[in-house]
């Protein structure tokens, strides 16, 4: 997940974001809604081992492009990527150019940024249709710490994080880093989940969705915001991500979504991967 992680890692520590480079190769061309009503399908990007939104074939992100895929009257179809070095490098392969080794793009991608100053740069891509906000949260042992004002009670007591992430960067630093030493990083958020469930570690630090799915309301752990000043308000809206060509295709999209807001159909689905809905 380095490409929205990385998107997250620079947005929430205020480093400026630089526009995609312009490249001489040609692009792919673009599916508009006509051609994709001919051929009657429609090809969504998803993030691989991004538990509970798309992971394994399945996930929160890959009911609502079924969802949005049926009410334009197409069969949706998958495409199924690891995250590059970055979230442009993500949007030129998923979205507007495709990948080097030629695969891509999707004709949409799902669990993209919704973000005006990042969208502003970047003149390839049309971000549209929040249908979620994200936010970083802590789960932590009940039994182990039982109360959390502070992160003084998780002093020498082990926590898990994704490595190559803004809240292995936060732990690493806080408080003069008291929690250096007792830190252990893991690949993916799914794996520190897995931890904190068998008891290696006592808490994690991971966005509050992928925490909500992993440990699906079990009484054993709470979930609240981390007592730390810099990620207790941050919060992001994410949505979809179209060619900037394809205009009619996002109007359509859009009022797809609007539909499914509006309907209760993506809280049902974010209520079925276990995650508490937060409208944008």
């Amino acid at each position: 997940m380095r490409g929205i992680r990385s998107y997250l890692n620079n947005l929430l520590a205020g480093v400026a974001l630089a526009a995609l480079a312009a490249t001489g190769s040609a692009q792919a061309r673009p599916n508009d809604l006509a051609d994709l009503q001919q051929r009657g399908q429609i090809s969504f990007a998803f993030y691989n081992t991004f538990a509970p939104f798309s992971n394994k074939g399945k996930g929160a992100d890959v009911e609502i492009a079924e969802a949005l895929a049926a009410r334009l009257g197409l069969k949706m179809s998958a495409l199924w990527f690891d995250a590059d070095e970055n979230m442009e490098d993500d949007l030129r392969n998923m979205v507007w150019k495709g990948h080097y080794l030629g695969y891509g793009p999707a004709d949409v991608m799902i669990h993209v940024p919704i973000d005006h100053n990042y969208m502003a740069k970047l003149d390839k891509v049309s971000f549209f249709a929040p249908y979620h906000r994200e936010r970083y949260a802590i789960a932590r042992n009940l039994d182990r710490v039982p109360t959390l004002d502070s992160l003084a009670p998780l002093e020498n007591q082990p926590i898990g994080v994704e490595g190559d992430s803004l809240p292995a960067t936060v732990m690493l630093g806080a408080d003069g880093g008291k929690y250096r030493n007792t830190l252990k990083l893991y690949k993916t958020a799914e794996e520190s989940i897995a931890a904190l469930k068998t008891g290696e570690v006592v808490a994690v630090l991971a966005q509050q969705g992928e925490l909500e799915g992993g440990l699906d309301h079990d009484k054993r752990f709470a979930i609240e915001p981390p007592p730390i000043a810099s990620l207790h308000y941050r919060q992001w809206p994410v949505g979809l991500a179209v060619k900037t060509e394809n205009e009619a295709l996002a109007k359509a999209l859009q009022k797809a979504m609007n539909e499914l807001m509006e309907d209760g159909t993506i809280d049902r689905i974010m209520a079925h991967s276990g995650i508490t809905h937060r409208r944008p």
